[in-house]
Parts: C-alpha cells; sequence; structure tokens
C-alpha cells in the first residue's frame, strides 16, 4: 500500500502538522496555564506556529508550480488552478467566520494570498527574497500604525469590515504573511534534498533565532512587543524558527537509513496531520463550535486541547493508511482540475485521486 507519493517531502508534512497542532494551543487552551503544562503554552511558541504554517505553505505552492513546469505544464493553467484554490479557500474560510468557534480563521487570509501570488510565480528568487523583506518591514508597520487610524476611521462602515480584517486590523495581515509566503516560495527553489542546503539552511534559521532572541534577552536592541521594532523582531524570529524546524527535519528524515527509516516510522501520525491540513484545520473549527455550543466543558483544563490533538492524529493517521488523501484536500484538488481531468475522477478512484496529488 503506497501512503504517500514520492513528490511529497516528509519534512514539510510533519513541520506543517506541527504548526497545526501547537495552533490548537492557542485556541482550546485553559485561562490559567500552570505546572508542566506551562510547556504546552511554550511550544505554541506566540507568532511560531502561525509563521511556520505559513512558510510551508509558501514552500508547498512553490513545490507545486516547479512540479508542474517540470512535468510540462503551462503557466497560465498552474494559476488557473491556483486562483480557484484560492477562491474556494476564501468561501470555506468566510463561511467557518460565521461559526462561534472562538478562532480567528486564517483559511480566507490564505486565499486571498493565492489570489494576489499568480503574477508573481515567476519571478526570480532575489527579486522574491527583497520584496518579501520589504513586505515585513512595510507590513508591520501598517500592522501597527496605520491599521489603527484605519480601522478608526473605516470601522462605522460595515463593507470595510473585511479588507480591515485582511489588510490592517486582523490576525493574518495580508502584507507580513505574504512576506511569509514569499520566504516559503524563495526556500521552494533551492534542492532540498542536498545535505549541504539543509545544513546552511539549519545554520542560518538557527543564527537568525539566536541573534533576535539574544537581542531582546540582553537588551542591547530597544523593542518591546506592541513597538514596531519589536514586533518586527518577533517575525524575524519567527522565521528563524521556522527555517531551522525545517531544516532539521530534511537532516533527519531524507534519506535511506536507520534513522530517517525511524523517523519517519516515528512521525507518521505528525506528518498524516501536515498532508491534510485543511481538512484537520476545518474539522477543528467545527469540534470548538460544538463545544463551546454547549457550554466548552473543561474549559478550565488542557481536557480540550489534549482531546482535539489525540483525534487528529488518529483520524489523519487511519486515513491516510486507508483512503490516502485527505478528504477536503481531494475536494479541492478534483475542483480545480481541468474539466476533462475532472470527468475522469469523478468515479473516486483511490488511485486516480493519487495520481493528480500535486499538490500539499
Amino acid at each position: 500500500m503506497k501512503v504517500f507519493n514520492d513528490h511529497r517531502i516528509a519534512a514539510i508534512d510533519i513541520a506543517r502538522g506541527y504548526a497545526v497542532l501547537t495552533m490548537f494551543i492557542a485556541h482550546a487552551q485553559p485561562d490559567q496555564a500552570s505546572g508542566w503544562a506551562h510547556l504546552l503554552t511554550i511550544a505554541s511558541g506566540g507568532e511560531r506556529p502561525r509563521t511556520l504554517f505559513a512558510i510551508t505553505g509558501g514552500l508547498a505552492l512553490g513545490l507545486f508550480v516547479a512540479s508542474g513546469l517540470r512535468r510540462g505544464g503551462d503557466i497560465g493553467e498552474l494559476r488557473r488552478t491556483i486562483a480557484i484554490r484560492g477562491v474556494f479557500l476564501i468561501a470555506l474560510g468566510l463561511f467557518l467566520q460565521t461559526m462561534s468557534s472562538g478562532v480567528s480563521i486564517v483559511l480566507d487570509t490564505w486565499g486571498l494570498l493565492f489570489l494576489i501570488a499568480l503574477p508573481f510565480l515567476l519571478v526570480r528568487n532575489t527579486a522574491l527574497l527583497v520584496s518579501a523583506t520589504v513586505l515585513l518591514v512595510v507590513g508591520t508597520a501598517v500592522k501597527l500604525w496605520v491599521g489603527t487610524s484605519l480601522n478608526l476611521t473605516l470601522a462605522v462602515h460595515t463593507e470595510f469590515l473585511q479588507l480591515l480584517d485582511w489588510f490592517t486590523t486582523g490576525s493574518y495581515p495580508v502584507l507580513i504573511w505574504l512576506a511569509f509566503l514569499g520566504f516559503g516560495y524563495a526556500i521552494s527553489r533551492l534542492d532540498l534534498s542536498r545535505r549541504r542546503t539543509q545544513l546552511l539552511l539549519l545554520l542560518g534559521g538557527v543564527v537568525l533565532f539566536s541573534a533576535v532572541v539574544d537581542a531582546v534577552l540582553t537588551t542591547s536592541l530597544p523593542g518591546a512587543p506592541g513597538t514596531f521594532l519589536g514586533d518586527l523582531l518577533e517575525h524575524v524570529s519567527a522565521i528563524g524558527f521556522a527555517v531551522a524546524l525545517i531544516a532539521a527535519l530534511l537532516l533527519v528524515t531524507s534519506g535511506m537509513g536507520v534513522v530517517a527509516r525511524v523517523a519517519g516510522l516515528v512521525l507518521f501520525p505528525l506528518r498524516a496531520v501536515g498532508s491534510m491540513p485543511l481538512t484537520i484545520y476545518t474539522g477543528h473549527v467545527l469540534a470548538l463550535t460544538v463545544w463551546r455550543g454547549f457550554g466548552a466543558p473543561g474549559a478550565e483544563s488542557w481536557l480540550p486541547f489534549l482531546t482535539l490533538t489525540l483525534c487528529s492524529l488518529v483520524f489523519a493517521t487511519l486515513w491516510r493508511l486507508f483512503l490516502g488523501r485527505g478528504p477536503l484536500e481531494r475536494l479541492i484538488g478534483v475542483i480545480s482540475l481541468p474539466s476533462q481531468s475532472r470527468t475522469q475522477q469523478l468515479p473516486g478512484s483511490l488511485q486516480g485521486a493519487e495520481k493528480v496529488d500535486r499538490t500539499r
């Protein structure tokens, strides 16, 4: 039984699985955490899981485009596929916003990013990295300064509320997240199978993360949360953490040695979650909606988080083993196929679905 396609990179799925599950902490942690539970809060790391999710998303998008072009695909057709998926994500995200889940939904922002990225899929890496850096700086400033004044001016007009949420005042400001996507997209163009590349990424990520942490801890640079420099340093630190984690997972899971096989076996449930992030994310929003609808029993404990995590790991593992691609991932794949290919897919053979599993 072939569980994963050869083109999927285990490290990316595992990293994204970690990002999804640690985001659960912010959504289901008790108000007062103490003792060992502080470790879970530390693991969630504030911005780190969300940034890791965005970086891996950029990686997946870059690998999807590269894979399509390598097989002789047309860039116009690839853009059409990405655009359809973007619209689907926006619609699903806006639908999930109507739920009383207590979660700040990211899917609509992610779909919008897909649409914005369409003209820039073939931009050279140098320009991509420079643009992403500028976007990160400008986006941080817009979020902190411009967003406040715009919110006061335009919030009375309800037709602007969603635009405000996407671009300035929301949890996932488009400019900042577009920068994260750009960094991930640039990394996807490297030869990730080479040990040299993996080691350089690990070193760069660790240095970036450590330098920022050291600067903050020793107060050698001014900047507290809520200030421009403080917020920018938090983003840079999260990027360094994401790059270092992905590189470390590439080192551990790539190759055919004993370490890679053992790591692949142990981390398989996490990889399964990362291979179907849309399904797991949507499922956890629906579960939290039902839970809060019943008065949020057990909210004072870590039981809701542990239940969500365990159910996600078990569901994803069993689904991946016996059915392959996640249900929502399969749906969005079929919707975005050309009409002729879609007709061939509708009978629903697992073998056919796996053959078109071109994206993460």
